[in-house]
């Protein structure tokens, strides 16, 4: 064991209540240390002995050259992560909003869809009424009461009867044309038109929510690429080893420049919100 006395650390480097030792190079083991300018107490200047005149070289925290550089990376990285990683699941609850407000919509709009096709089927059932009497009151010849019964039809019903009782004046001699006027394209229900549109928007709603959930997938699966580097950087430090710290970095590298590059591809495939 390597020990110096007061008086070599003072010819050193000025030592007084707070010292410094001026920057020095020592062989420990095997490996190059450097000292610093550290500041000690110079009442903590005594050897495991209990002796005040030595001084043991082992209570400076003296670091291996080329730790400070791996430490600034570490930092860089560090903080970066940490930012990407925020902003991650930021975008990811965003998304995932999106998503509730999407198939809330949709549930919406299906319920809309279905009350109106309801009412459109009891309309539907109104006019096949009204038109099965016209047509047994035509067949039995009772004209007043076919023109009763006429006069009541829907006024949505009453353009596909037009037309389709218009194909009896090519023949006078079947007052009743062949079909129903059901199957004339001019019979637009109302709440059938609604109801179709209201599924169209119930589905592309729908459609947006699952959209919705897929980005919020995927900045989850960016937020746990970037803990593995948050989990890198926090552990790094317990090797004293330069290489160990070394290849700790590369992984972390790599794992990190993968991280960055996803998150990158992401923001420009979706955006963000």
């Amino acid at each position: 064991m390597k020990e110096m006395n007061r008086s070599e650390l003072c010819a050193a480097g000025s030592v007084t209540s707070i010292g410094m030792i001026p920057s020095q190079r020592f062989r420990n083991n095997g490996l190059s240390y450097s000292a610093h300018f550290f500041n000690y107490q110079a009442d903590n200047l005594t050897s495991p002995s209990g002796d005040p005149e030595m001084v043991n070289l082992k209570m400076f925290k003296i670091s291996e050259i080329g730790k400070p550089m791996v430490d600034v990376i570490f930092a860089i990285i560090l903080l970066i992560a940490t930012l990407s990683t925020a902003f991650c699941v930021y975008e990811a609850t965003r998304w995932n909003g999106i998503q509730a407000v999407d198939f809330g919509d949709s549930s919406m709009y299906r319920s809309e869809s279905i009350r109106d096709t309801t009412f459109a089927n009891t309309e539907v059932m109104v006019d096949v009424q009204l038109f099965t009497s016209w047509v047994d009151a035509v067949s039995k010849r009772e004209t007043e009461h076919a023109e009763f019964i006429e006069q009541r039809f829907r006024k949505e019903f009453r353009p596909a009867f037009d037309a389709w009782i218009a194909e009896s004046r090519r023949d006078p001699t079947h007052p009743i044309p062949a079909g129903t006027p059901f199957e004339r394209p001019e019979y637009r229900p109302y709440y059938y038109t609604a109801s179709q549109l209201l599924e169209e928007n119930a589905s592309a709603a729908f459609n947006r929510g699952k959209a919705a959930n897929t980005h919020g997938d995927s900045y989850i699966s960016n937020t746990v690429l970037f803990a593995i580097v948050l989990f890198f950087c926090g552990v790094y430090s317990r090797w004293e080893s330069v290489r160990i710290r070394y290849a700790l970095l590369f992984m972390t590298l790599l794992i990190f420049s993968y991280a960055m590059y996803s998150l990158g591809s992401l923001l420009l495939r979706v955006g963000y919100v």
